[in-house]
């Protein structure tokens, strides 16, 4: 495998909030991407907290003896990040309401597992580019009950409002997946990366002949052509030799 995390400020804000980081152990791999919210530096700190305690603690886990053990291990360290997030929180009144999403890709050797909490993606590159999560937005709650169409969701004016983030003081709702198929490439992203370019653009910079890292910058780089409104976060990891 070979991987290339970046982010970057964007054209228009004053603070980087996203963090894109990861870590390798013999033959284990975790990524993980977070875009931090919140007034002031309150979302550089969320993002940071949370993406340097799962990177940390990762592979604290004893072994795994299925696909269940694995997903029960994301669990309790999101569920735990989440923990943190609040305390920072309670204790330092600049930090309230401060909060992140996170998607992390863990890849065993043999098999690939997504999980994610918010609106940052996972998608799968094989010939086509597939989304492998779903955002945990306003308008998908709609979507999910049938309330709106695909069409109205798309204009809604609530579209980016997000139902779920690590540092909520609700339920945390954490979702997981296990890659079934082939693919060539796994791409995680923030907002500021598919807010600004298409489906099809990011295709077919992943379609170029180039390095890992040529691709991570050729995205991040289009992403402040087409718009750059917002930070920029952007993990790449494509099959091949290191």
């Amino acid at each position: 495998m070979v991987i290339s995390a970046m982010t970057d400020i964007g054209i228009k804000r004053s603070v980087n909030q996203d963090r894109a980081v990861y870590k390798i152990k013999d033959h284990e791999i975790v990524g993980v991407l977070c875009d931090g919210m919140g007034g002031h530096l309150a979302g550089d700190v969320a993002s940071t907290l949370v993406s340097n305690y799962i990177i940390d603690h990762f592979f604290d886990h004893s072994p795994f003896i299925d696909d269940e053990s694995i997903h029960a291990w994301i669990s309790s360290l999101l569920l735990t990040a989440n923990d943190l997030l609040n305390k920072e929180s309670d204790m330092h009144r600049e930090y309230a309401g401060m909060g992140t999403t996170i998607v992390i890709c863990y890849m065993d050797g043999k098999n690939t597992y997504i999980s994610h909490v918010g609106d940052s993606r996972a998608y799968l590159y094989s010939d086509t580019l597939k989304q492998i999560t779903t955002d945990d937005t306003f308008v998908n709650e709609l979507l999910k009950r049938g309330i709106i169409n695909q069409e109205e969701a798309s204009h809604h004016p609530k579209r980016n409002v997000l139902v779920q983030a690590i540092g909520i003081k609700e339920a945390l709702r954490i979702s997981f997946y296990k890659i079934e198929e082939d693919y060539r490439a796994i791409l995680l992203c923030s907002d500021g990366l598919y807010n600004s370019l298409s489906s099809q653009q990011i295709e077919d910079i992943l379609k170029e002949d180039e390095s890992v890292n040529h691709k991570t910058e050729r995205l991040i780089q289009s992403a402040n052509e087409f718009g750059g409104l917002d930070n920029i976060g952007v993990l790449l990891i494509e099959k091949g030799e290191s």
